[in-house]
């Protein structure tokens, strides 16, 4: 195994990311908000695909949404070191600016906890 590919091996997946943060979410998330997963990616089967997008799934959708006070909600797309929003992902970012909602892009548990301080979602 070269060197590059023991140093790939060595980073998270997009998958660990996201699993790490909501084990943190668990423990660290204000007990009085919520939040919940949006499991857009993956491989399914056509019938599958289609019958999703018939109840709403859509491209771009983020990893996370965090329910906070006042109406307010914080969406997170977790990415790799090395990851980069799609262009779906780039118009569901535009949508939230928008519409003044609060948008991460975290491409490390770091990076996520940072924006959910920001946004006053933890204990």
């Amino acid at each position: 195994m070269t060197l590059q590919a023991q140093v790939r091996k060595l980073q998270p997946s997009e998958h660990q990311l996201q699993a790490s943060l909501c084990e943190y979410l668990d423990r660290m998330l204000r007990p009085e908000l919520a939040y919940r997963a949006i499991p857009n990616g993956g491989l399914r089967h056509i019938r599958v695909a289609a019958r999703l997008k018939a109840e709403g799934v859509r491209k771009g959708s983020p990893d996370l949404f965090v329910m906070l006070p006042a109406g307010k909600v914080g969406w997170i797309e977790m990415k790799t070191s090395k990851g980069r929003l799609s262009p779906d992902q780039k118009g569901f970012e535009a949508i939230c600016n928008r519409l003044d909602h609060l948008h991460a892009v975290a491409h490390s548990l770091d990076e996520a906890i940072l924006a959910l301080r920001s946004w006053g979602a933890l204990k």
